[in-house]
């Protein structure tokens, strides 16, 4: 076979129902040459037999018995890939027509600026029946309108993810230059990727629904449950500390002008000071863990002599506001702390209700 234009990525666990649909909906795939990279990660169901038992020589299979994580096998298949463009898939889902490469493909041959394309997706439930978008709670998550660079760093800072990882071609430039999946998140390292892509690429967003969504309550990695929740606001406070790194001054003007005190970001120690700022803008859902890495940024910045003139003469942060903001996160205090408090509370109505009752009686 000659090189191919587009390698497509899977990396399969647990999925023997599903996959042979997937692969069949790869394979499908019509005028466009590609190759086919499939790593399963330890799987302790059918899934292994299930690829080995489709025959087709765009196939290539890497049947690890070791589960590492997802990230780990998709980061080693973008390195094994040759074509010049790359594209994801999930074991479980599947794309909808024939055409869907080919489709992405002329997009991004068209629009060079461009370096990943996504669509959108239609919901499926185990058995394949469809889902109404309405009836779900992120059904309409992935309808996004197309946004310039700074204004999907603004769409992401104040809502966090929104675009559907397995509807992805991108350009495998990309990955050299950026860098690939952290395996450390398992929530949101897709999220991660998008962050660090749109800093250095325009990404297009189709109104086309590309991909058949398979949602499996309490399976699906973003499944609702309650460890689940409490990690996706771990992994955002770990993917805000480089939130804003190496954003241009053009981009935060581009997408957070509202919220900049000097609008024109005149020097290197204004772009840090009004990164630092926008922390601790109110944000319903992410507002915590926001605080809790602007609050090491402003006392890096206020120990700056470089910055701190000019945060305390033109910006109005100074001492007193950090200390200000210093008693506002109450994230780190332990809950024995505030259960003493609860206690301590109801001693003090008791004994005042035992010196009223103690009053009435002399």
């Amino acid at each position: 076979m000659s090189i191919p234009t587009v390698t497509v990525i899977m990396a399969t666990y647990n999925h023997a129902p599903f996959v042979k649909q997937a692969m069949k909906s790869v394979l499908a795939q019509e005028g466009v040459e590609f190759e086919f990279l499939i790593a399963d990660d330890g799987s302790s169901d059918e899934t292994r037999e299930v690829i080995a038992g489709i025959l087709d020589s765009r196939v290539k299979f890497f049947p690890n018995t070791v589960n590492r994580g997802a990230c780990i096998v998709t980061n080693e298949l973008i390195e094994r890939s040759s074509g010049e463009f790359i594209a994801l898939i999930n074991s479980d889902d599947y794309w909808l027509s024939p055409d869907k490469l080919a489709y992405q493909i002329k997009i991004l041959r068209d629009r060079p600026d461009v370096g990943a394309c996504f669509g959108r997706a239609s919901f499926v439930n185990k058995n394949g029946d469809r889902i109404d978008k309405k009836t779900l709670a992120f059904g309409n998550t992935f309808d996004q309108k197309n946004r310039s660079q700074g204004a999907w760093l603004r769409r992401f800072f104040e809502f966090g993810n929104c675009i559907c990882h397995p509807t992805i071609l991108i350009r495998k430039a990309c990955y050299e230059e950026i860098g690939m999946y952290n395996n450390q998140l398992r929530q949101l390292p897709d999220f991660d990727m998008w962050i660090r892509l749109v800093k250095h690429y325009n990404i297009y967003i189709s109104e086309r629904e590309l991909i058949s969504f398979r949602v499996l309550p309490g399976e699906n990695a973003s499944s609702q449950t309650v460890p689940n929740a409490i990690r996706t606001i771990n992994e955002h406070f770990l993917i805000a500390l480089n939130f804003f790194d190496d954003i241009k001054a053009s981009q935060l003007i581009d997408g957070f002008s509202d919220y900049l005190v000097i609008q024109n970001i005149p020097s290197e120690q204004h772009l840090d000071i009004e990164k630092a700022r926008l922390f601790f803008i109110e944000n319903q859902w992410l507002g915590k863990p926001y605080k809790m890495v602007g609050l090491p940024k402003m006392y890096s910045l206020l120990s700056s002599p470089r910055h701190r003139e000019l945060m305390c003469n033109t910006y109005g942060l100074d001492d007193r506001w950090f200390q200000k903001e210093m008693a506002t996160v109450d994230t780190l205090r332990p809950m024995v702390i505030e259960q003493i408090k609860q206690n301590t509370n109801k001693i003090i109505s008791a004994f005042h209700v035992f010196i009223k009752m103690f009053r009435k009686k002399t």
